[in-house]
C-alpha cells in the first residue's frame, strides 16, 4: 500500500536550506514554513508559531482549523529542526547539533532564532510578522520543550507564549540550573502550558518526570500564568500532536487574544513582592548613581586595596583583613556588626565581625552567587545594603538579594538581562548601573508581611 496523502490548506514551503551566520557559522538548518488559508486573507500581521522538531503534514491541518475557528490568531508557522555541522576534513563525519543547542541553558540559539533563522523563514515566505512578543508562540518536546522554555526567558523581548512537552530541566548542559534561576528571579510576562507522562525517562541527568513536577512548583511559587497536565502510565513526549491536547492548549494560551493580548504574569514571587513597592519597575534614571557613602563606625572608617582590608582613624591606617583576591566593594550591616565584603574573583560574598577594638573576625562565607550562564566575572562588583538588612550585590545576572542567614531569595534582572556594574540604595530607591545607564525602583520602607495565597494543583481538573 502507498503512503496515505494529506491535503494541506494553503501553502507549506518545505525542506528550506540556511546556513548560519553570526551565531551558528557553517552550520546547516532545515526549515519548513506554513501559510494557512486564514493567514494569508488576514487583514493585519501576524503572529508567530514556531513548532520545534513536529511534523507539518500533522500540524498544518491542525493550525489552520484553529485559525479558522478563531482559537488562535492568523498567523505563520515555522517548523524549526536541529543544525547539522559538515566535516572540514576529509574522513570526517558530519555533527548533529542538538546538543549544543537545544540543551544549552543559554541565549545564544534563541538569539539564532530571533535574529537569524525566523528572519530568514519570513523573506522566504514573503509574509509581515506582528512585531508583539505577546503574539509569538514557541513549542517544543524534550531538548525542544529546554530550548522553548530558553526562547522565553532569555528573549522575553521577542517570545511570551509557549507550550512545554516533557522539558528536560536535566543536567546536560546546564539545565538543572533553570528552575532555581526562575525560582527566586522577577517574574516575567509568559505564559505556558506543560505536559509529562509518569512513565518519563530517569538517566545521569536526573529524571523529565521530576523536572516537570519541580517546574510546575516553580512557576505556581513564582507567579506564572501556567497549566500542567500529566497523562499517568503514558511516557515522555506523550501526545506532543494530538489534537485534541493542542485544542486544550491553544484554548488557555490563546485565551482573549482578541480583546486583551498582552501576556502578564499573575504575581511576582514572595520574597520579591515583599520588598518591592507594588508596580514598582526598573527605570531609566537621568542622573549619576548616588554617591557611595564611607564605611564608618566609632572605631574608624573601613577602606580596601587589593585584597586587603584597613581601618583608617584620623592619624593611622591598620591593615584589618588580608588574603581576598581582588575586593570590589564592602558594607556594612543596618546593626552595624557584620561588614560585607566582595571579592571580584570569588563567587561567595563573605562577612567579617567587627570587634570591639574595630579589628575583624569571624570570617564567614556569607553567601555563593548564581551565576550567568556565559560567566565571565565570578564575584559581585559593588554591593549595598537595604532596609531590611538584606545585601544588595551587583552581578552578571542583575541584582541579587541575600538575607541576613546567607541565602540568595531573590535576582532582580536589569532590563535587556545586561550585567549589574553597581547598586545602591538612597531615600527608598533602589539604584543599579549598567555601563553608563543608571536604573531605578521603588523599595518598600518597611518590608510586607503576609503575602502569598494557598496551595494551588499543578494539574488542571
Amino acid at each position: 500500500m502507498g503512503e496515505e496523502t494529506v491535503e494541506i490548506p494553503g501553502v507549506l514551503l518545505k525542506d528550506r536550506v540556511y546556513e548560519g551566520k553570526k551565531f551558528e557559522p557553517g552550520t546547516k538548518f532545515i526549515y519548513h514554513c506554513y501559510v494557512a488559508p486564514a493567514a494569508r486573507n488576514a487583514s493585519r500581521k501576524l503572529a508567530l508559531y514556531v513548532l520545534l522538531e513536529y511534523t507539518p503534514e500533522i500540524m498544518c491541518p491542525m493550525f489552520s482549523s484553529f485559525m479558522d475557528e478563531g482559537l488562535i490568531p492568523p498567523g505563520f508557522v515555522v517548523f524549526l529542526y536541529p543544525g547539522t555541522l559538515e566535516p572540514t576534513l576529509r574522513g570526517g563525519h558530519p555533527r548533529n547539533m542538538r546538543t549544543e543547542e537545544f540543551d544549552e541553558y543559554s541565549r545564544d540559539f534563541p538569539d539564532c532564532m530571533a535574529e537569524e533563522l525566523i528572519p530568514e523563514a519570513v523573506k522566504t515566505a514573503g509574509v509581515e510578522l506582528d512585531p508583539s512578543p505577546d503574539m509569538h508562540f514557541i513549542s517544543g518536546g524534550s531538548s525542544g520543550g529546554t530550548l522553548a522554555w530558553n526562547a522565553v526567558w532569555f528573549r522575553n523581548d521577542y517570545f511570551r507564549r509557549t507550550f512545554l512537552s516533557s522539558p528536560t530541566f536535566a543536567a546536560e548542559r546546564g539545565g538543572e540550573e533553570t528552575l532555581t534561576i526562575v525560582r527566586k528571579a522577577e517574574t516575567r510576562p509568559i505564559r505556558i502550558y506543560m505536559t509529562a507522562g509518569t512513565e518519563e525517562p530517569a538517566g545521569v541527568d536526573g529524571s523529565s518526570l521530576y523536572a516537570a513536577l519541580n517546574a510546575a512548583d516553580t512557576f505556581e511559587f513564582a507567579g506564572y500564568d501556567f497549566r500542567h497536565e500529566q497523562f499517568n502510565g503514558e511516557g515522555h513526549c506523550c501526545r506532543r500532536q494530538d489534537a485534541s491536547l493542542w485544542r486544550r492548549i491553544v484554548r488557555f494560551i490563546w485565551a482573549n487574544w482578541r480583546t486583551d493580548p498582552a501576556v502578564k504574569p499573575l504575581s511576582n514571587q514572595i520574597r520579591i513582592s515583599r520588598l518591592l513597592v507594588p508596580g514598582s519597575k526598573w527605570e531609566l534614571f537621568d542622573g549619576p548613581m548616588p554617591e557611595k557613602q564611607p564605611v564608618k563606625t566609632r572605631r574608624g572608617t573601613y577602606t580596601f586595596s587589593g585584597g586587603k582590608i584597613f581601618l583608617e582613624r584620623k592619624k593611622s591606617k591598620t591593615e584589618v583583613a588580608s588574603g581576598f583576591g581582588k575586593i570590589t566593594a564592602i558594607a556594612l550591616s543596618a546593626d552595624r556588626w557584620r561588614l560585607y565584603i566582595a571579592d571580584i574573583s570569588r563567587r561567595y560574598l563573605f562577612a567579617m565581625s567587627v570587634m570591639p577594638d574595630g579589628s575583624l573576625g569571624q570570617l564567614c562565607k556569607l553567601a555563593p552567587l548564581y551565576l550567568h550562564h556565559d560567566c565571565r566575572i565570578l564575584g559581585a562588583k559593588d554591593l549595598t545594603v537595604l532596609p531590611d538588612n538584606r545585601v544588595a550585590a551587583a552581578t552578571e545576572l542583575g541584582v541579587q538579594g541575600v538575607w541576613k542567614t546567607g541565602m540568595i531569595d531573590l535576582i532582580l534582572p536589569l532590563p535587556g538581562d545586561v550585567p549589574a556594574d553597581g547598586v545602591a540604595f538612597l531615600d527608598g530607591m533602589l539604584y543599579a548601573s549598567a555601563g553608563r545607564k543608571v536604573y531605578r525602583r521603588s523599595v518598600r520602607a518597611v518590608p510586607a508581611e503576609q503575602m502569598g495565597g494557598s496551595a494551588r494543583s499543578h494539574l488542571i481538573p
